[in-house]
Formats: structure tokens, C-alpha cells, sequence
């Protein structure tokens, strides 16, 4: 599986095992494993795919 984990740029987990992103403007949709979802403003700075980090800046 690829499941990424979600982080706010001063390192706070924002959400595990994160399955999809939707982004719509500087709204950002996460949806993990099981299926719940989380929304937040901010954007996406990084991508790190060998760590499996996503590092979102919140608005």
C-alpha cells in the first residue's frame, strides 16, 4: 500500500495512512484508509514520496 502521512510545516501530524488529496484552491481534502475525511485551508509544499511525508502550509 502507499499510504502517506499528513504534516503542517512546523511538524504537526495532521493525519495518518492518508489515501487521497483533493485540492480546491486553498481548500485541501484528505481522505485516509478507512475512509474518513478531513478539510483544511492551507497549501501543499512538499511531497516527500521515499518518506511517505506530505507537508502542508496552513492558512
Amino acid at each position: 500500500m502507499c499510504e502517506s502521512t499528513v504534516y503542517s510545516t512546523d511538524g504537526t501530524k495532521i493525519m495518518e495512512d492518508v489515501i487521497s488529496i483533493k485540492i480546491d484552491s486553498n481548500r485541501i481534502v484528505l481522505i485516509d484508509i478507512l475512509n474518513q475525511r478531513k478539510e483544511l485551508d492551507g497549501r501543499i509544499v512538499e511531497i516527500d514520496l521515499e518518506k511517505h511525508g506530505i507537508f502542508i502550509e496552513l492558512a
